[in-house]
């Protein structure tokens, strides 16, 4: 099951939220005070992986909290609602067992203040009955069932149809047949009182818990062995107590009191624990790998015969031959150990929804950039994760689409997300992705406004290099003060634009298989020119064309064959699609574009002579098109 959206209301300083949409790996930028931890720890408390209250008197608006007592609105309150997508294997599931019940693959789920937490499945629930009526249910007294359009209807019905006798005062045969049809539903639905309940009883452990880690949670250098007990016991308020205790039971030590404690036995496993977690945190902390983590029991006199026992958490430095307390390393190191020490628990577990906020906030640019790393190739196989961030170095310049901007409107609209990272104008929020874009240098490239985005470096070589073969031909070339800019594929694009400064009048091309959404709606909005949009399908019959489809087939072929030592000819290909589709198709796999229009760049000399007059022409009907959609020249 997979998150797909969420929305938070009257959640802190969030009234509402507005609906945020989630990837795999989602971000949330806005400045400090903004409302991304309201945020993400109102997600947290719709299903944490470990128990976490939900307080009115803490979490609902204090501003809102009186007058929506006396009006009663406090009562109905559901801070946190999210859309799941269920997967093709739970779907099969639930089928199996139900029949094919499910209105669609998306649920509902919710968390009042209360605690109350429910699940809204869309159900075909008039069919279900009618199916088992038809099918399960003896055909004396399908005709009294005619109008039953729910289970819990069904149940009823039947219970009184079954209660009926004759005056011989024994069972009808109408009253036996219910019998019979009650005891077959009771088993095709578990024993639950109705289908909603069968399927909720199904479907509520496949809901992802969430994970949540924050500053707060991270482990001290030293602490007393009484009060991790305590926590072991009991569990503690204090996040950074709590996180020992957590790394303790991690390690299989939970002695039901001090005197019962075993120095061997548990020195034994904090060693074996400390191994382990060297190793994560040497796999992803590239800025020292000398370090080695070690946990152990100190024992101190305090008075005659009750020694005083400390857990100490200590940092090893092969390199300059000393140790320390993890509380006197860099901020960003403790940080670092602590979030790998607490995510031991859920490592295996691929059901869960990690929760960062504020990842890596001291720790160096690099380390940040490692972090980030570590989520898309770690955190993130199998799961889902959503981190809040204002740093640049923490947002991926690739992958804007991924970023949600927050704001805090004031009192009246509280913190609202915007799924579009273009979309505010507010200098401070924007900060962080425009210095992710490398805003100076970006500011550099578009000096003048002869400027074309395409969606990748591919689209920039192959016409760069046909419009300078193009020019020594003395026919129609790119104007020499255009610029082609790669944004990154065509999601990118409007992003590019409303960060970049609106005032730019650039061209755009695009594959024709691009996704058109937001940059159909850019143009919507006045940001994108339409006259100035131009599709590679609208110069190729290919459907969906991309720029490799304004060569030949059979050319592409040979520039494919010449970049990977391949033999392929073109009549084995199937199909009249994309060139690229059909290689992949025919190969069983994809492969790097980018290397095929590398190798046509250092090899132009060779493959310019050997193109068709229509691969000539068809570049430059692109060319002439993209050159008069330019903008004068002042």
């Amino acid at each position: 099951m997979k998150l797909t959206s969420f929305r938070v209301r009257v959640f802190r300083n969030v009234i509402d939220s507005g609906q945020i949409d989630v990837a795999d790996d989602t971000c949330l930028v806005g400045k400090n005070e903004a409302g991304k931890s309201a945020i993400i720890e109102a997600l947290h408390r719709l299903n944490p992986a470990k128990p976490v209250p939900l307080e009115l008197l803490d979490e609902y608006p204090r501003w809102l909290k009186k007058a929506h007592e006396i009006s009663g609105e406090i009562n109905g309150a559901v801070p946190i609602t999210a859309t799941f997508e269920l997967s093709r294997d739970e779907i099969a599931k639930l089928d199996a067992q139900f029949g094919s019940v499910l209105e669609g693959s998306e649920i509902n789920v919710s968390r009042k203040y209360t605690g109350e937490f429910k699940l809204d499945i869309p159900l075909r629930l008039e069919k279900y009955v009618s199916d088992f009526v038809a099918k399960d249910v003896p055909e004396v007294i399908r005709p009294l069932l005619a109008q039953i359009k729910t289970t819990t209807d069904l149940s009823k019905k039947l219970s009184e149809i079954a209660a009926s006798i004759s005056s011989e005062n024994e069972p009808t045969p109408e009253a036996q047949a219910a019998k019979q049809a009650a005891a077959k539903l009771f088993e095709r639905l578990g024993g639950a009182a109705s289908l909603i309940a069968a399927i909720n009883e199904v479907v509520r452990p496949l809901v992802p818990k969430t994970f949540y880690f924050s500053q707060y949670s991270q482990l001290r250098g030293r602490y007393s062995l009484d009060e991790v007990i305590a926590a072991l016991e009991n569990g503690s308020d204090d996040e950074e107590v709590q996180a020992a205790a957590d790394f303790l039971t991690l390690a299989r030590i939970a002695p039901t009191n001090i005197e019962g404690w075993d120095f061997e036995a548990s020195n034994a496993e904090l060693e074996a624990i400390s191994s382990l977690l060297t190793q994560k945190v040497r796999a992803n902390w590239k800025q020292n790998q000398h370090l080695k983590l070690l946990v152990r029991i100190e024992s101190i006199p305090d008075h005659p015969g009750k020694p005083k026992r400390f857990l100490q958490f200590r940092v090893e430095d092969t390199r300059h031959d000393f140790s320390s307390r993890l509380d006197r390393r860099s901020t960003g190191f403790r940080w670092f150990v602590s979030f790998v020490a607490s995510f031991f628990e859920f490592e295996k577990d691929s059901n869960i929804i990690l929760l960062l906020d504020e990842p890596g906030l001291s720790l160096h640019a690099r380390a940040q950039k490692d972090l980030l790393d570590a989520i898309d190739t770690h955190l993130t196989v199998g799961r889902q994760v959503i981190y809040t961030t204002h740093s640049p170095f923490m947002v991926r310049t690739e992958a804007l689409q991924r970023a949600r901007i927050v704001e805090d409107r004031g009192p009246d609209l509280g913190s609202v997300v915007t799924n579009e990272a273009g979309a505010t104008s507010d200098p401070d929020t924007l900060f962080p992705l425009q210095a992710a874009l490398g805003y100076d240098i970006a500011q550099n490239l578009f000096i003048g406004n002869r400027n074309i985005l395409v969606e990748g470096t591919s689209d920039v070589l192959y016409l760069a290099v046909m419009s300078a073969h193009l020019e020594e031909l003395g026919r129609n070339s790119l104007p020499d003060n255009a610029r082609l800019l790669p944004a990154g594929g065509a999601t990118n694009i409007p992003t590019f634009i409303a960060l970049l400064g609106g005032q730019l009048d650039v061209v755009v091309l695009l594959d024709g298989n691009a996704q058109r959404q937001r940059i159909d709606n850019a143009i919507v909005s006045g940001k994108l020119n339409a006259t100035r949009v131009f599709s590679v399908d609208n110069f190729v019959d290919t459907p969906g064309a991309d720029i490799e489809d304004l060569f030949q087939p059979a050319e592409y072929v040979s520039l494919y064959n010449a970049t990977f030592g391949k033999s392929l000819v073109v009549e084995e290909l199937t199909g009249s699609d994309r060139i690229i589709k059909r290689i992949a198709r025919k190969e069983g796999d994809d492969f790097d574009h980018g290397r095929v229009a590398a190798h046509f760049l250092m090899n132009q000399g060779s493959v310019i002579p050997a193109l068709s007059v229509d691969t000539i022409g068809r570049f430059e009907s692109v060319i002439l098109a993209l050159s008069n959609a330019l903008p004068a020249v002042p």
